[in-house]
């Protein structure tokens, strides 16, 4: 009993760990959208440095960030699940090196006004397969993350506003925590507008658009039935790879003080015309999750 005890500790300490990198992300995402213009042009330059750090924050800042999700077990599932979830989060904000904020490491190799080049990333809770009636009896989805790089191109700039196009290409494992598993690569041009006073004065938001497509080990991985699986309501399906869905997500910060400080996130995906639509575990073309968080900042340091 000690023994399974302590590697359900083991698992849920590796979760919080994971999340408390990429939770952060999520929350500063929108935070960052739009940098305030100079009011005077500088003698030596007409473009602001994005490769210096940002001097009106905190060079570290720590503290806990709570958040809560409501999300499909998985793309075009029929049920959904919640989570809770509170983790540390820790950022640094450096020269050419930034922790925690707009990515989890992000090294600035190229950091341009109108290009950038850094860190992609993604993740997805794992899910039981018992509380999905199609998936009933297989195999449960391990908790999903992802990593690569992204290109981005700035399109659009404003006082207010910033559009830009990401090209995004990540690497997909899934774990259990004690093993680690190659689920194939996700391509994701995105376009994101970013900007401010969507709700109040003192908001940033990010909206989103990109469609996906995915390798077959990662089509495989949602929609596969091997023969052992089938049912006489689950026929056997060999999933093929190519376009996986559309997505918009729209993420929302609010400070409430200057310590203090709400997320709302909302992604809508869309999965008619996707390439495996035909699996028995293809069971709707529309998914909505929602999350809401609270960040909040113990230690902050220049």
């Amino acid at each position: 009993m000690k023994k399974i005890t302590d590697n359900v500790f083991a698992k849920c300490c590796r979760v919080v760990a994971m999340f408390s990198l990429l939770l952060p992300m999520l929350a500063q995402s929108s935070v960052n959208a739009v940098k305030p213009k100079p009011d005077t042009i500088k003698p030596d330059t007409t473009q602001p440095d994005t490769t210096q750090p940002d001097t009106t924050k905190p060079k570290w800042e720590a503290g806990i960030l709570v958040a809560a999700f409501h999300s499909s077990l998985y793309p075009a599932s029929a049920q959904t699940q919640g989570k809770l979830l509170p983790v540390p989060f820790v950022i640094y904000r450096g020269e050419r090196l930034r922790v925690g904020e707009g990515g989890v490491i992000k090294a600035m190799a190229i950091d341009k006004p109108r290009f950038k080049v850094d860190l992609s990333l993604g993740a997805a809770f794992n899910a039981n397969s018992d509380d999905s009636s199609a998936r009933e009896g297989m195999p449960d989805l391990d908790f999903i993350f992802e990593v690569g790089p992204q290109v981005s191109f700035l399109l659009d700039d404003s006082e207010q506003s910033e559009t830009w196009f990401n090209l995004q290409f990540r690497k997909v494992f899934s774990t259990d925590f004690s093993k680690i598993d190659d689920r194939g690569y996700i391509f994701q041009p995105e376009i994101a507008y970013q900007g401010k006073g969507l709700l109040s004065e003192n908001d940033r938001f990010k909206l989103t658009f990109s469609p996906l497509f995915a390798t077959k080990k990662t089509h495989q991985y949602f929609y596969q039935v091997d023969n052992e699986f089938i049912t006489n309501e689950r026929s056997a399906y060999h999933a093929g790879g190519g376009y996986l869905g559309s997505e918009i997500t729209l993420v929302n910060r609010f400070v409430v003080r200057q310590d203090v400080s709400v997320f709302i996130s909302t992604k809508l995906g869309f999965y008619t015309g996707a390439s495996n639509e035909d699996s028995p575990l293809f069971k709707k073309d529309f998914n909505y999750d929602v999350g809401v968080g609270l960040k909040w900042t113990l230690f902050q340091t220049n």
